[in-house]
């Protein structure tokens, strides 16, 4: 995936900080009915999927509500190794998260 995650998201904000993961949560729901639907995976492979990124939304929300009240305990790079991890695990999902992490950030930069 190609996007500076520890950097770019590090320079925010708090404000924008909790706005990003905020938003991420809501566009990996996108990405998941997306791998629901894509007729190119196999059952197996949107079962996979769907299990990965759930693990990637359970903490994203949970980054954002500790974030919103001072208790955020993991870096930046912490989460991105997280997330690349759980990526790896079921490599269709490259796509839709890359998709959602770039729309989050640009989002929440308006």
């Amino acid at each position: 995936m190609d996007f500076d995650y520890p950097n770019l998201i590090g320079a925010l904000s708090d404000e924008e900080r909790i706005s990003f993961y905020e938003i991420l949560a809501h566009n990996l729901t996108v990405s998941a009915r997306g791998i629901w639907s894509d007729e190119h995976l196999t059952d197996s492979q949107k079962l996979e999927g769907l299990k990965w990124l759930n693990e990637i939304m359970h903490r994203v929300v949970m980054k954002a509500a500790y974030l919103r009240v001072g208790k955020n305990k993991d870096s930046e790079s912490k989460s991105w190794e997280g997330i690349k991890h759980w990526v790896s695990l079921s490599p269709e999902l490259a796509e839709p998260v890359e998709w959602a992490l770039k729309f989050s950030y640009k989002t929440c930069r308006r």
